[in-house]
């Protein structure tokens, strides 16, 4: 679970840097098929199972928000003379 975190967390970085919107709802999509197909289909309602996916889209949206901080930060930035 915790490199998974790590996967999505650099994941939310970079499109935070990159990408805007439409890129996150396409990786929160893939994030929760992805998170129900790992856990196994029968236990898809369990609760277990909800609750990590829940935390990797937080984690997600989270790292995401922090990627566009910096990006903002990134091209703020005046040019070093």
């Amino acid at each position: 679970m915790f490199w998974g975190l790590v996967a999505v967390g650099a994941i939310g970085i970079l499109l935070g840097l990159r990408v805007r919107a439409p890129a996150l709802i396409v990786a929160t999509a893939a994030t929760v098929v992805v998170g129900a197909v790992a856990g196994g289909i029968g236990s898809l309602f369990d609760w277990h199972r909800l609750l990590s996916i829940l935390l990797l889209l937080v984690t997600l949206q989270c790292a995401y928000l922090l990627g566009l901080l910096l990006g903002v930060m990134w091209r703020r930035m005046p040019p070093e003379q």
